[in-house]
């Protein structure tokens, strides 16, 4: 904004009539200069705030001026719009202050208000809004009175606006800094009774037919702030009539004096009759008619009036959106089920990307499938894949998560040989779906078998043979040939300017690395991973006659210990190095800086681009003590465990000759299987970095991660949707793979039992505790127990975070967080708005959570059911939690 605007801007002020008291109008101009009409006033009343001025107002603003214009019952106020603050960021040398003129304005709007008692809030622009409430990230300030109050309080929100924790949020919900400014609500405060909040629609039911409302004694603060546990009922939308309720018990309550204690008679008491609920329900349905969709609203009761405070959009989807996904997901199995039965099961694949993003899943399905870098190794060996896996592959996207379909799988290795597995025993025992081995299932015959029997037991008989020819000069191949040749390509691409590269030509250089690594390397660098597992079972079968087949698999284990790849791609070993000072970051990330947290996910920055997330190890190994230790302990040689085994297992010559054979070849393969999966990264790297570089040009950053390989060629090459549309399909995306991953799917699925998808689990053995559903979803991890906030990179991803309530401090925890339980709060308490927007799921109100849960301890929360599982190791501590 230019100077003169500014000023401009800064001497705008209201004059207040009889009849209207809260008519904006400009000042009268300086002799000479010239009015811009196209500026708003910088205080705006909310008789005079529509849809023109939206940007002027922020989101909360603009809702209580439309709330005001069609008749609801609103508290009178002003807005200083965001103009002001626009003004006197660009006149500070620090933080914006209040200026002389726009004080004199403010206190004249104020003085209209009867100068009494007053609620500030910080109405920032974008907050409010469909996608994203800004719940709590900026200033809210109750109880104001005077003018110097007044003013302190105005500063306070245009402050707020770039705290650690509003910044947090907004990088969470991928909006730009330079996308916000401040603008501040000024309130006359309702001294209530009783306040609360009310859903429309309760997130929470999928008919649509209830109206959720929370409410507790006093000002709404109790509500939001989750400090007490609200009353909770449900209603019927169309009568009102009160369908179900919970009452607890409310020892506090805020005031304009502060917190209070509630008398004892009504601590237990329903803070609520039933003729206000069934008024509440009208005047939710009035608000609902007036906006055409769904609202959260706070309100306030006093004097046997019922005020609105506020109705924004619900942000987060509710059950009747996660239902909608819960039978798309079963649709598209029943479409992908065999006839005879299918079993999914979540392993392979899954363990190193649970969750793809559809850019990562779409370049990731095609190197799975059989005309992939995957499928063309199991070719290069001998086997004979079905075509039908060339484009399907033998991995699904089941609730954004890869499973192996165990009906395709088995067709990797011959067509038309009716390999499979079991559906009856496998639904007996589910356990053993997670890496079952095929079995000959001749009912699954095809009508060729019996013409192409001869085609096929040739096909088995030169796989056996090339696998062992392969096996004998691989590892030499890959360490002289081509992984020397594939560091060079990358050296090479490291060094190439993007900047000079349009768009297209970076789509072309991602799709290039793509061929050149999840297909020209990877059909060679999987190899490995074969021949280290036809090596240890040879292993086993040679020591299996001594020791019996499950020591024999033990000790084959065993004899792995110690196994490292060559130093250019031992990450293991460098993290100890950097871990003890022995290796410096730069050096470090030199080496490794393209590996990183969830790599093979392409949306996951590497090293090199976020070093602060650099691993941090102990440094030291843990000497294995006890009976056999000289086999466990990876610090005594191999040559020492092997005569230790040998002498043990009274192997002769040819025994011993045979084994140590197997032996030192799966001990050569799995080292470069660890060197063919850092060449694999490198790769990546670069497709990322391509990718990114992408994102950057059509400003839509990491959101390009939600589109796919095909779309992105479309977009480049025929640009036909606007960048809003772009956005609009990217918010999509995001909205729908939320829900599928909130959704609980279990290891494994069976067709004939499809509805196990979004199905509460009971763990044998977890202790339960049950509480309100606050943010649906479900999710397993290790607890993180925490009585106040900690710094955000303190911690690592992928916590449960307990706690006794949340407020805006909490948000950068909630970035690491994968689920939320709380020991009070409600809907719409400021950690259930926040982990609905994150896509978390919550439970409240379970008393007493951060002493009955320890860190470390495994939770399984359903935020739907509102159920919180304890996965114990004892029934001590079981009897102990139930306390």
């Amino acid at each position: 904004m230019s100077p003169s605007a500014g000023r401009c801007i800064a001497l705008a002020i209201v004059e207040f009539t009889e009849s209207s008291p809260f008519v904006p109008c400009f000042s009268k101009q300086k002799q000479g200069t010239k009015q811009d009409l196209t500026m708003p006033p910088v205080i705006l009343t909310f008789e005079s705030i529509n849809h023109a001025v939206a940007d002027h107002v922020g989101g909360k603003g603009l809702n209580l001026g439309l709330l005001t214009t069609a008749g609801l019952p609103v508290p009178p106020g002003f807005c200083v719009t965001s103009d002001a603050y626009v003004a006197a960021v660009a006149g500070a040398e620090g933080k914006p202050r209040v200026g002389s003129e726009l004080r004199d304005a403010i206190l004249q709007a104020y003085a209209a208000l009867s100068r009494g008692l007053v609620a500030v809030r910080s109405s920032a622009t974008m907050e409010d809004g469909a996608t994203a409430s800004f719940a709590g990230q900026q200033e809210t300030i109750l109880g104001v009175e005077g003018d110097e109050d007044l003013i302190a309080a105005i500063e306070r929100c245009w402050h707020s606006l770039f705290t650690e924790r509003a910044s947090a949020y907004r990088k969470a919900q991928n909006i730009p800094d330079s996308a916000v400014a401040m603008a501040v609500v000024v309130q006359r405060l309702v001294e209530s009774e009783v306040s609360g909040v009310l859903f429309t629609r309760d997130p929470l039911d999928a008919s649509g037919r209830r109206m959720l409302i929370e409410a507790a004694r006093g000002l709404g603060e109790s509500v939001v702030s989750g400090s007490v546990m609200p009353d909770r009922f449900h209603t019927d939308r169309e009568t009102g009539a009160v369908l179900d309720q919970e009452i607890h018990t409310q020892r506090t309550m805020h005031t304009k004096a502060g917190v209070v204690e509630v008398a004892v008679d009504l601590q237990g008491v329903s803070c609520m009759t039933g003729e206000q609920l069934a008024e509440l329900t009208a005047l939710g349905r009035e608000v609902e008619a007036y906006y055409g969709q769904a609202r959260d609203i706070e309100w306030a009761i006093a004097e046997g009036k019922c005020f609105l405070l506020q109705a924004r959009p619900i942000t987060a989807a509710g059950a009747g959106d996660l239902e909608a996904v819960r039978l798309g997901e079963i649709a598209a199995l029943k479409a992908k089920t065999d006839k005879r039965g299918t079993v999914w099961a979540r392993y392979n694949l899954a363990e190193v990307l649970p969750e793809p993003t559809p850019m990562t899943w779409s370049i990731v399905r095609r190197f799975m499938s059989g005309s992939g870098g995957f499928g063309l190794m199991y070719r290069d060996l001998g086997f004979d894949p079905d075509p039908c896996l060339d484009e399907e592959g033998f991995i699904d996207l089941v609730c954004g998560r890869p499973y192996v379909n165990l009906s395709r799988e088995p067709k990797l290795y011959f067509r038309d040989f009716p390999y499979g597995y079991p559906f009856a025993e496998l639904k007996k025992e589910p356990g053993k779906a997670i890496y079952p081995t095929p079995v000959l299932e001749f009912s699954k015959r095809t009508g060729r078998f019996f013409t192409r029997l001869p085609a096929i037991m040739w096909s088995m008989f030169r796989s056996g043979k090339r696998m062992k020819k392969r096996a004998a000069t691989q590892a030499q191949r890959l360490e002289r040939d081509v992984f020397p040749a594939f560091r060079l390509l990358v050296d090479a691409a490291r060094n190439e300017e993007l900047s000079s590269l349009s768009p297209v030509q970076l789509l072309q250089r991602g799709k290039l690395w793509i061929q050149r690594t999840l297909v020209d390397l990877a059909r060679e660098s999987l190899q490995p991973s074969m021949f280290a597992a036809a090596a240890l079972a040879d292993v086993e079968a040679a020591l299996k006659p001594a020791i019996g087949e499950v020591r024999a698999r033990a000790v084959a284990q065993a004899l792995m210990t110690g196994v490292t790849p060559g130093e250019e791609s031992d990450l293991a070993g460098a993290v100890k190095a950097l871990a003890s000072g022995a290796m410096s970051e730069a050096v470090f990330l030199d080496r490794f800086g393209h590996r990183g947290p969830n790599e093979m996910e392409l949306a996951s920055p590497r090293w090199r681009e976020e070093s602060g997330s650099l691993p941090r190890g102990e440094g030291q190994g843990v000497r294995a003590r006890g009976q056999g230790a000289a086999l466990r302990d990876g610090h005594v040689s191999f040559e020492s465990r092997w005569q230790y085994v040998a002498r043990s297992l009274h192997l002769d010559a040819d025994e011993a000759s045979v084994a140590l054979a197997a032996i030192q070849q799966a001990r050569t393969y799995l080292g470069l299987r660890e060197a063919g999966k850092n060449h694999l990264m490198m790769g990546y790297a670069i497709i990322r970095e391509s990718l990114v570089e992408i994102g950057r040009r059509l400003n839509i950053g990491d959101g390009l991660f939600f589109l796919q390989l095909d779309e992105l060629e479309n977009i480049l090459n025929l640009p036909s949707e606007t960048n809003g549309q772009l956005t609009a399909k990217i918010d999509a995306r995001k909205s729908h793979r939320r829900l599928a991953l909130s959704l609980n799917a279990p290891q494994a699925i069976f067709s004939d039992d499809l509805d196990a998808i979004g199905r509460a689990v009971k763990i044998e053995g977890a202790t339960e505790l049950r509480g309100t559903p606050v943010s649906f979803g479900v999710y397993e991890g290790e607890a993180l127990v925490l009585t106040e906030p900690v710094p955000a990179d303190s911690v690592r991803e992928g916590f449960v975070l307990v706690c006794p309530s949340t407020d805006p401090a909490w948000v950068p925890l909630f970035l690491k967080a994968k689920a939320l339980v709380m020991e009070t709060g409600g809907v719409l308490s400021h950690g259930a708005i926040v982990a609905r927007e994150f896509g978390i799921p919550a439970v409240a109100g379970i008393a007493q959570a951060h002493q009955r849960i320890t860190t470390g301890q495994r939770l399984h929360v359903d935020g739907t059911s509102g159920v919180v599982q304890v996965i114990v190791e004892s029934e001590e501590s079981a009897k102990e939690m139930r306390k």
